[in-house]
């Protein structure tokens, strides 16, 4: 199984913090800051998998991020670290910032 590498860089937006991927522009929104990590790992774990069942490459069709958001990741000083207990995914591998 191919792993995918993923940048990620995480921004707050009133109630929710934004999450934006950069190698494929595939963005979610969650509550927690704590949960901004394993969530992402969960969803992009079952995009993957999803994608893999049916026989499409995954992530086929989804561009690289606009140039901000990239911006916004290499002027991020904080890492965002898995939480202790998550399971690393064969499939995935990521590295995510936080944009203050």
């Amino acid at each position: 199984m191919p792993k995918y590498k993923i940048r990620a860089v995480a921004f707050r937006r009133n109630d929710w913090w934004i999450v934006h991927c950069l190698e494929y522009h595939y963005v979610t929104q969650i509550r927690r800051l704590e949960d901004v990590v394993p969530e992402l790992h969960r969803l992009l774990t079952v995009q993957i998998a999803a994608s893999l069942e049916r026989g499409v490459e995954p992530f086929f069709g989804f561009s690289p991020a606009p140039r901000k958001y990239w911006e916004m990741y290499e002027q991020a000083e904080t890492r965002l670290m898995p939480a202790p207990g998550l399971q690393s995914s064969p499939a995935v591998e990521m590295e995510t910032r936080l944009a203050a």
